[in-house]
């Protein structure tokens, strides 16, 4: 068995805008299609990152007649007017969050989902998107996900943006770029799992296609992506626990493949694919919030 605690099944890697039309005209067939997909291949633990459509409660409904476990946080919630539109729902402030906090309750939400900052810019070098929650604010969302017995995840890229998740009490860091030995230790300390999403940029640099697509940034994101993988080296040297998750449904990451392309692009670390299975697995469920004891994992035997 194979846990990907990090997929996107409201994107499919390729053309995600028809994608999504497809699926908001209830044509679920395709989503049906994919999770028999990540049967096949034994990936039978999936989390998601959250969508602005409920795409993801749909596919949890699904992967459950399927017999896949299925985490989703509903939706994601993002600062109102930065970065995150199309995965999840817009807050202002706490009081916002308090009303989407309650939607989120009522749809039966697996996690909750923050992004914090924006994305890397591929133009300029440890430049990521700004920090959009204050201290308080994030403080705020991820203590009420606890009080709830939610485990958190945030997506969050720099420094300072992963040092103010962890002093938060995410229980996932997700991406992470640009990290120093000083929150690689802080989540070391604090059992925080982080989940560095490799697939999207190693692909990008493996595929001819998106190699020309990214040109002139091409170069860059070899920097940001040696960088990472500098990064993983060290945080499993201190302890940290590190877990696969691809991103799948992003541009270049493909679901199902998109899981054994992070392993592959994991093996660049110096870890030997047995390793990177038994981190997956044991990692991927803690991220996850479940018990490795747990009836079903009993019954399904773990690769």
């Amino acid at each position: 068995m194979f846990v990907d605690c990090h997929i996107h099944i409201s994107l499919d890697g390729k053309d995600s805008k028809k994608w999504r039309c497809l699926i908001t005209e209830k044509k679920y067939e395709p989503i049906k299609d994919i999770l028999n997909l990540y049967k096949k291949k034994n990936i039978l633990v999936l989390r998601d990152g959250g969508d602005n459509l409920g795409i993801s409660q749909i596919a949890r409904d699904i992967a459950a007649s399927l017999g896949i476990i299925y985490k989703s946080p509903g939706w994601a919630i993002y600062k109102k007017g930065k970065y995150g539109n199309f995965l999840g729902k817009p807050v202002s402030g706490i009081d916002d969050f308090k009303d989407v906090f309650a939607e989120i309750r009522k749809v039966k939400a697996d996690h909750l989902k923050v992004i914090l900052t924006g994305l890397v810019d591929f133009d300029c070098y440890g430049k990521v998107g700004e920090i959009a929650f204050t201290e308080n604010e994030l403080t705020y969302m991820v203590q009420s996900a606890k009080e709830k017995g939610l485990p958190v995840m945030v997506h969050a890229n720099s420094p300072m943006g992963v040092k103010m998740a962890i002093e938060a009490g995410a229980d996932t860091i997700e991406h992470g770029y640009f990290l120093t030995e000083e929150e690689l230790h802080m989540m070391a300390e604090k059992g925080v799992v982080w989940v560095p999403t490799l697939a999207p940029l190693g692909n990008i640099l493996e595929n001819g296609e998106l190699r020309a697509l990214y040109s002139d940034k091409i170069e860059n994101i070899r920097k940001i992506f040696d960088g990472h993988l500098k990064a993983i080296k060290k945080a499993l040297s201190l302890g940290v626990k590190v877990a696969v998750g691809s991103d799948s449904g992003s541009l270049g990451v493909h679901h199902v493949q998109g899981f054994f392309d992070e392993v592959r692009h994991f093996k660049k670390c110096g870890i030997s694919e047995k390793e990177i299975y038994k981190m997956a697995v044991e990692n991927g469920l803690k991220a996850l919030g479940m018990d490795a004891k747990s009836e079903f994992l009993r019954r399904t035997p773990i690769s």
